[in-house]
């Protein structure tokens, strides 16, 4: 079955996370990491490309990326088959170590720039590494003063200098949530989802079945909003489908 068209940014920007094959680890060292934060940088380069955030985690990429030339998918190609052969020499692998069509969403509001930006830095903490301003291996140091690839000077505009990015980032402690919409959630392993699901209820448990009515219906109303599926609404609150849908007054 072919696969759709990739759908257009009116903006140029776009969130793309690239995967590794069978989620296989991608870098299991710093040397590793840098390699790859050195490719990017050539890539961006050679292929008009303005990275304005990226965080490296194990087995996947998060990039929050400005293409006004059409070059993302020469960008993305030209990192992965470079690092690829890299990956190869040090291991003796064969074969690619990404999935072949890596994700990604059109960012078209500003709003949902700064948000991304927000969530690719939160990446860490979320998994419990580390505070995201101090993550090595994010481009959160790049605005925080580091000489970095990541072109910060647009976002920090918009939030109206350094102060206001921290305080941006510091409105939702760091967290991870992609923006309203985004398709992103539904590519979010359980334990992912239920990370940004609690975030967003402001909550550390999920299990709805003790609630009363109408509090499960909030909750599950919030959820969808943000774009969670049925499916992952009946693993995240241990509740039925049809009693889900019922709530959210989806006729079948």
């Amino acid at each position: 079955m072919p696969h759709q068209a990739r759908k257009k940014s009116g903006t140029g920007y776009y969130h793309v996370v690239p995967k590794g094959m069978h989620d296989q680890i991608l870098f299991s060292s710093d040397a590793d990491r840098q390699n790859y934060v050195d490719l990017l940088g050539k890539a961006k380069i050679e292929n008009g490309i303005l990275i304005h955030a990226y965080c490296l985690m194990d087995n996947h990429v998060h990039l929050v990326v400005e293409d006004t030339q059409d070059q993302l998918a020469s960008f993305v190609k030209q990192v992965h088959e470079h690092y690829g052969m890299y990956f190869a020499n040090k291991t003796g692998r064969q074969g690619g170590i990404f999935q072949r069509r890596y994700w990604s969403e059109p960012i078209d509001k500003e709003s949902h720039l700064l948000s991304a930006v927000r969530y690719v830095h939160a990446n860490p903490a979320v998994a419990g590494i580390c505070p995201a301003s101090i993550y090595e291996w994010s481009s959160a140091k790049d605005y925080l003063g580091r000489d970095g690839i990541a072109d910060a000077r647009t976002v920090l505009d918009m939030c109206g200098g350094l102060d206001g990015f921290i305080d941006f980032s510091r409105s939702s402690n760091w967290t991870a949530v992609p923006f309203p919409g985004s398709r992103l959630k539904r590519h979010l392993t359980d334990s992912e989802a239920a990370a940004i699901a609690r975030t967003v209820l402001g909550t550390d448990g999920l299990l709805l079945g003790s609630e009363d009515a109408a509090s499960r219906k909030q909750k599950l109303m919030t959820l969808y909003a943000q774009g969670f599926t049925i499916s992952q609404l009946v693993r995240l609150t241990g509740l039925g489908r049809k009693e889900i849908e019922w709530h959210l007054e989806i006729k079948r």
